[in-house]
């Protein structure tokens, strides 16, 4: 005699294999444009850019999905917005850094160490110019005018010194300024 035993459970189906389509699903220009929520215009742009291409009678999601997505992320990285966004971000670095330096006295402000160099160039030429007058006894103009002599020499060897480095690095001349 054959014995029946209950179950807790239910019996279990085995699962029925379907057939999967070898072809991939395909739609039509409005449907495209319905899936990528843009226009169908739009769609029209794409495909007479390269972006996506109509296969048959239709677009390939799958396929057409891809490419707008590569498209996407290739306009994000060359829009002008996004290479703005990177320019403001190097500059403000650099000003950052600049900053830093200013702080860390390793850098000075040009129009301060130009003041100085007047300052220090107009008391060295002052100080010439009144040499002949200190150093030579009152009333001996010959030992004066030798002395002015050697001070115009100095001067000059000065400023043939200040020029040639002006022309060195490209400074424009104090006329043009």
């Amino acid at each position: 005699m054959a014995e029946t035993v209950a179950t807790d459970h239910p019996p279990v189906a085995k699962p029925v294999s379907r057939r999967r389509s070898r072809t991939p699903a395909t739609g039509s220009a409005s449907a495209l444009a319905q899936h990528f929520d843009c226009s169908r215009t739009y769609i029209g742009k794409l495909e007479a850019d390269g972006v996506i291409q109509r296969e048959g009678g239709g677009f390939p999601l799958d396929q057409s999905r891809v490419a707008y997505l590569r498209y996407l992320r290739r306009e994000r990285q060359l829009s002008p917005r996004s290479e703005a966004d990177a320019d403001h971000v190097k500059v403000k670095t650099e000003m950052l850094q600049l900053r830093l330096m200013e702080k860390k006295r390793e850098l000075v402000r040009r129009d301060e160490v130009d003041a100085l160099i007047d300052d220090i160039a107009g008391v060295t030429l002052t100080a010439l110019s009144s040499l002949p007058a200190r150093c030579a006894p009152r009333g001996d103009l010959a030992i004066r005018r030798s002395i002015e002599r050697v001070v115009f020499e100095v001067r000059t060897a000065i400023a043939n010194v200040c020029q040639q480095t002006a022309d060195k690095h490209g400074e424009p001349p104090l006329n043009e300024r």
